[in-house]
């Protein structure tokens, strides 16, 4: 029901609006028409994708498509677009709209478009970018929704739930029924069941093709894969060298080096370059004399407000990181040296290199493997294209043999035995249907030749039938228990249903109390409802709850499959306030949030209605 009122209830456009929609083209095959507007199959395909896609996520894992398959879900659908366009014919026919100031703090108040709870432009229009928005278009569907609640806010204002109206769905929803039930098991039944040798003749011949045995065959198979081809190709000493000295760089770990800087200023208003230049000549002289006032020199003189709490240090960096004057001075020199005044567009730098590390090439040895497979990767993928086109010829060129596609393209031809159509643990090769169907196709069975060629993932795949056994009918001494067991199920559930509905006849004859003697091996008394089975098996549970109270007391027989039956003796009703009294207040809760929901249905669809007065809709599309 939820699901039902997800799909109903009309949801909020603001960021997949009406606009987007509205650019489809007037279809003669329209599902439905709105006013003017006809409702395309491919506007209805786009929103069910959505849906689907809402559903899955909220799902997770619990997510079945088939759900959206439903003539009732599609239906639905179809309604959710119609009342949409109900809205916006009704908002352009009553001249409403929204004011900028209610527009604005629509937008500033949603959560997706702020950081620290504050609205923000940039993080607003990446997030509309995400979706294929503009702000216009944005704005433009937040005015139309803000628009459309004019029409539904009244309605759903007046959803005030009236109490005598609650009470009487709490009855519907939560009233339950007091019964006490009775299992017949068919054991005792099949006991004294006899099965006679004519009976077990009689249903082999009538259901032979039930005991059939599968058509099976042995067959060769042979499989082109990159693999195949990538383990064919030789590589030499000389070969594997050459790719490393070429591509050396990549196994290699970058040089990273460690410094620390005091960054002075170049330029300053109201002093000169010579001024700022000789005071960064003074600070250098300084670190000269005493390189370990390094840290204390850099808090005290550096403008570089990241750095210089830190005495200067810039931690690690590699190649690139750094503006190229900078970098030059660092990578040029050596680890505990001091460099002199590097000038960049910041300032004047003095620099001093802490540590360095990387920088180490791999030796070949280390990485031969990895540059072997890296070579014969590249150079399958280059042939791999041409032995397919080889492989497709051969095998069809080849008849009844593989022989050919073995000696030009090296493979191996492989086996397997009893292979039957859908035969679970089968090799790779052979699980494709569409494999097993060239197999078992006529022409295969008949002349015993290669199948074509066939894609199976990234390999090739063809095979033959080397011996086939046709289906069979098993005999009958083989399927002789199954029989037996079939046909004794069979009477001792007819006997078993015998006797429950003479039973549940004489309980609505008789209608029993407490202590009747026709009511010996039944339960005690037990109250089920929506909100509790009581142990009961849920097919009991709900034949007992759709027992109209007019009917009560009443007998019913419900089927347990293989478990037999179960005669349950409807003894009354039990009212939906003793039923909430005893149940889990939040189970409660539940309930009367659907009931709520259900009544703000009514009152939508009721608009709905309304709206229908003022605009002309025509429905094409059943489903």
């Amino acid at each position: 029901m939820q699901f039902v009122l997800l799909l109903f209830i009309a949801p909020a456009f603001a960021l997949f609006g009406l606009e987007g929609y509205n650019t489809v083209s007037a279809d003669a095959n329209a599902l439905a028409i709105v006013g003017d507007y006809p409702i395309s199959q491919e506007e209805f395909d786009e929103v069910k994708r959505q849906r689907i896609e809402e559903a899955r996520a909220q799902s997770g894992d619990n997510f079945d498509p088939k759900v959206f398959e439903s003539p009732e879900i599609n239906r639905q659908l179809l309604d959710t677009l119609v009342l949409q366009y109900l809205l916006q014919q009704s908002v352009q026919k009553q001249y409403l709209t929204a004011s900028d100031k209610a527009l604005a703090e629509d937008i500033s108040r949603t959560p997706l478009f702020q950081v620290d709870g504050k609205f923000d432009l940039e993080t607003y229009k990446r997030e509309l970018a995400a979706r294929g928005l503009t702000p216009t278009q944005h704005e433009a569907n937040v005015r139309f929704g803000l628009a459309r609640n004019q029409v539904l806010d009244p309605v759903l204002r007046a959803s005030f739930f009236p109490g005598t109206l609650k009470a009487q769905l709490d009855d519907v929803q939560l009233a339950g029924r007091v019964v006490r039930v009775k299992n017949i098991d068919l054991a005792a039944y099949a006991a004294n069941v006899k099965i006679t040798e004519e009976q077990i003749s009689a249903f082999y011949e009538t259901n032979k093709a039930q005991f059939m045995a599968a058509q099976k065959a042995d067959v060769e198979y042979v499989v082109l894969s990159p693999d195949s081809i990538k383990a064919k190709i030789e590589l030499t000493d000389a070969d594997i060298a050459a790719y490393y000295e070429q591509n050396k760089a990549r196994f290699s770990t970058p040089e990273e080096r460690r410094a620390r800087h005091i960054l002075m200023d170049a330029e300053k208003e109201g002093s000169t370059t010579e001024e700022l230049k000789a005071r960064a000549e003074k600070v250098l002289a300084e670190l000269k004399a005493n390189p370990g006032k390094f840290a204390e020199l850099a808090k005290q003189n550096s403008i570089d407000p990241g750095s210089a709490v830190q005495g200067g240090d810039l931690g690690f960096f590699a190649k690139g990181a750094m503006v190229p004057e900078f970098e030059q001075a660092v990578f040029s020199q050596k680890k505990g040296e001091l460099s002199g005044l590097v000038k960049s567009q910041f300032g004047y730098h003095i620099v001093e290199v802490t540590d360095i590390r990387g920088g180490e090439v791999q030796a070949l040895d280390s990485v031969k493997a990895i540059i072997s497979d890296e070579i014969k990767s590249q150079k399958m993928t280059a042939q791999y294209a041409d032995a397919q086109g080889r492989f497709t010829e051969l095998v069809y060129e080849g008849g009844q043999s593989f022989d050919n596609a073995v000696k030009a393209l090296g493979l191996q031809v492989q086996t397997f035995n009893a292979l039957t159509p859908g035969l679970p643990n089968l090799p790779d090769a052979l699980k494709d249907s569409k494999v097993q169907a060239e197999i078992f196709s006529t022409e295969s069975i008949q002349n015993k030749n290669n199948t074509k060629a066939l894609q199976v993932g990234e390999a090739m795949v063809s095979a033959r039938i080397v011996n086939y056994t046709a289906a069979t009918a098993r005999p009958i001494a083989e399927v002789r228990n199954s029989i037996v067991a079939r046909l004794t199920q069979d009477e001792a559930t007819k006997a078993a249903l015998k006797d429950a509905e003479a039973l549940a006849a004489k309980l609505d004859t008789e209608k029993p109390v407490s202590g009747a003697e026709v009511l010996a091996g039944f339960s005690d008394s037990k109250t089920v409802s929506a909100l509790g089975a009581a142990g009961l098996p849920g097919l009991v549970a709900q034949s007992v709850l759709n027992t109209g109270v007019s009917e009560l007391p009443k007998a019913k027989v419900v089927g347990l499959g293989a478990n037999g039956y179960a005669v349950a003796w409807v003894e009354s009703s039990a009212p939906s306030a003793e039923i909430k009294a005893k149940a889990d207040p939040q189970v409660v809760q539940y309930y009367e949030n659907i009931a709520g929901q259900v009544y703000q249905e009514a009152l939508l669809l009721a608009a709905r209605d309304s709206m229908k007065k003022r605009v002309e809709v025509e429905i094409k599309k059943t489903f």
